[in-house]
């Protein structure tokens, strides 16, 4: 399974949010993992963050299923960024915790689809991420 995230920001001045510089840190670090062997089979789950501007939100909470391709075996989630992580000290947990219940929702959404997907290798996939995190801290 290939896993790739994103944002949508509707407002420029969100772009130097601490949520925005956590998703681009993040989204280099798994980057950097693109010859893991999960990175190199599908079925891939794309992640984007909506970031809520001053007259643009999500008109949802939490994570959603967006759409699914079933030809390129691609599931889109959305992820709803709560107002209070804009500037939050947490927003890198916040960044990774989304990525994890992503992980989750796709191997249910996969296994109900009857399509091959190995979570677990995934998740240990993402433990180096956060293990290196750790010991910057």
């Amino acid at each position: 399974m290939a896993l790739y995230i994103s944002s949508m920001m509707p407002d420029r001045a969100l772009e130097d949010s601490v949520v925005a510089k956590a998703i681009i840190k993040v989204a280099r670090e798994l980057a950097a993992l693109r010859n893991h062997p999960a990175q190199q089979r599908s079925p891939t789950v794309d992640i984007v963050y909506m970031l809520p501007g001053v007259h643009e939100q999500a008109d949802f909470l939490g994570l959603r299923l967006r759409a699914y391709d079933q030809e390129s075996l691609i599931a889109r989630f959305e992820a709803a960024v709560p107002a209070n992580m804009l500037q939050s000290e947490r927003a890198e947990e916040y960044v990774h915790a989304v990525i994890l219940d992503a992980i989750d929702a796709a191997a249910e959404f996969f296994t109900e689809q009857k399509v091959l997907f190995n979570a677990n290798e995934h998740m240990q996939m993402f433990t180096p991420v956060q293990e290196v995190q750790a010991t910057l801290h």
